[in-house]
């Protein structure tokens, strides 16, 4: 005898589709007969890993925290901007430059020269203030010094005269070299009249140096009104010349006219054998 039924359900072999992995498609277990559970569901579909809201979500369910439907929903929004993109409008004052320009070109023209002239002339007076401010210092700091001439020994022959004379200059940065003035005179006088004349050699000294020069003066005594033998006042004679030095530092070169009037008094002029100088003094000055 067959015996009671059982519902198809229950007696019907279960298929893959209605394995316990998987969720059922059509049949569903009504929820009223199942008791009361804390839910555990994980957040809605709206609770996004980019929110704003950082807080780590919550593991196990608390009966303190106000479920996950209760925080409010936020958005984001990404706004993508190009880079390569750039857009730069020139200001109306522009347009309105090269509106002009393309209006007036020769005035244009006229403008560039005139700058151009002015840059000129702007550039020139500097550079004639700076070879103004060279030279002003050269000027200074290359400045000859007037020379210092000595007679040491005046020797009297029959036919000329022989001066021995001591030059020293006194510039200390620049040599000097001594010449013949063109038309310049070398001369001895007495009481302005003429005992003789001559050259003056060439002479170069370095910088602070010290030298002797001989002056030759053809002439002799025989003109000259000297005082009677005996008389023990000393004659006083004149020595003149002009020269031309020439004063030089690397570059820098300085041409000066000097004159040089030494006042002596002597005794025994009219015995060439004794001629004693009993005072000297020479002055220089620069003629230009």
């Amino acid at each position: 005898m067959e015996g009671p039924r059982r519902p198809p359900s229950a007696t019907a072999p279960e298929s893959d589709d209605d394995k316990p992995d998987d969720p059922p498609s059509v049949w569903h277990r009504p929820t009223s007969s199942l008791p009361a559970l804390p839910s555990l569901d994980p957040p809605s579909h709206h609770w996004r890993n980019h929110s704003l809201n950082l807080s780590p979500l919550p593991t196990t369910s608390s009966p303190s925290l106000p479920p996950p439907d209760s925080i409010p929903e936020l958005e984001t929004y990404v706004v993508q901007v190009p880079r390569d993109q750039v857009y730069w409008t020139p200001p109306p004052e522009h347009a309105k430059y090269v509106e002009k320009r393309r209006k007036n070109p020769e005035k244009n023209k006229k403008k560039g020269c005139s700058k151009r002239l002015l840059w000129f002339f702007i550039i020139l007076v500097i550079f004639g203030f700076i070879l103004g401010a060279i030279i002003l210092i050269l000027h200074f700091a290359f400045n000859p010094t007037l020379p210092v001439f000595a007679v040491e020994r005046l020797t009297v022959k029959p036919s000329n005269f022989e001066v021995t004379l001591r030059a020293e200059n006194p510039t200390s940065n620049m040599g000097v070299r001594y010449m013949m003035k063109k038309n310049g005179v070398v001369s001895l006088t007495y009481k302005n009249k003429s005992l003789g004349g001559g050259t003056f050699p060439g002479l170069s000294q370095a910088a602070s140096g010290s030298d002797k020069v001989n002056v030759k003066l053809n002439g002799s005594t025989k003109n000259a009104v000297v005082q009677p033998r005996g008389s023990k006042l000393p004659l006083v004679m004149m020595l003149k010349m002009e020269l031309n030095a020439e004063y030089e530092a690397g570059p820098v070169k300085r041409n000066k006219e000097v004159v040089v009037t030494c006042d002596l008094k002597v005794k025994g002029l009219l015995d060439a054998k004794k001629v004693e100088i009993v005072s000297e003094n020479c002055e220089s000055e620069f003629k230009n």
